[in-house]
């Protein structure tokens, strides 16, 4: 068998299966490269989700949130500016509307902008904005995530609207520059200690699901052996037409001549 699979159509065949296994072998390390990540998030939150706030320059700098501090709890204290800003399309258990950012002014005078919630769109039109309550009067402290920015999707909105909680968008509707991460709420309370109603509804918690990447990971290493099968179970199959002897009554298989070219039959 193994001096078989030394002839050119059965090397053929296996230089086709080791390519099919290195294919294999490298979309099973993408998959588990994405297990991985997963993982690691999770573990990101494990450490960070209910942890005692910190000050946000302490797990934010200019670049952004700085490595191991995603979904950081953070403590801010501010008053609100008078509008708001709205995220299209955003989705939340199912159901699309805006999610509602608020631009927190700090003593210092940095502004740091706050995803205060979601409110569902308006029953008349996705283009009309709904209702939504003024920020809160006064001093505020707000109890809340850092979380990175996210991709500009370079769209054109009316004033006050953004595609996408992206830091150039979001500098372009302010006019001045942000810090490198906002803030999720969690809560916020007025100066007399007092919890706030927003009037919005909380966002979805965070996605925690590993998904299938794992399984699918293991199902590619395994699918590796699946062409060197082929090629074995062809050899052996091709083996035993060879010497499978004939039954009772059975006729000889018909062997065809070999083609003879015209130029041999001039030889003779």
């Amino acid at each position: 068998m193994l001096t078989r699979l030394f002839r050119p159509k059965w090397l053929g065949g296996l230089l086709l299966a080791t390519v099919f296994a290195a294919a294999c072998f490298a979309l099973g390390q993408w998959q588990w490269s994405r297990y991985e990540a997963k993982t690691e998030r999770n573990a990101t939150l494990d450490r960070n989700y209910r942890a005692d706030p910190v000050a946000f320059d302490e797990v934010v700098d200019d670049g952004g949130v700085r490595p191991g501090a995603d979904w950081a709890r953070v403590e801010l204290r501010g008053t609100y500016e008078d509008d708001h800003i709205y995220v299209r399309n955003r989705p939340n258990e199912g159901v699309y509307g805006y999610e509602v950012l608020g631009l927190l002014r700090e003593d210092s005078g940095r502004l740091i902008v706050v995803d205060r919630g979601w409110v569902r769109n308006s029953p008349e039109s996705a283009a009309v904005l709904p209702e939504v309550p003024a920020p809160p009067q006064g001093e505020v402290t707000v109890l809340g995530w850092v979380r990175p920015y996210e991709r500009s999707l370079g769209r054109d909105l009316p004033a006050g609207q953004v595609a996408s909680i992206a830091r150039p968008d979001l500098e372009g509707v302010v006019g001045e520059d942000l810090p490198g991460a906002y803030v999720r709420m969690q809560l916020e309370t007025d100066a007399a200690g007092q919890e706030v109603d927003s009037g919005l509804r909380p966002l979805e918690p965070p996605d925690r699901s590993l998904g299938p990447h794992q399984a699918y990971a293991i199902q590619w290493w395994l699918t590796m052996a699946l062409g060197y099968a082929f090629v074995i179970l062809g050899v052996r199959r091709e083996l035993r037409e060879e010497q499978e002897p004939l039954g009772p009554g059975e006729p000889e298989p018909v062997r065809r001549p070999a083609k003879v070219s015209r130029w041999d039959e001039d030889d003779y």
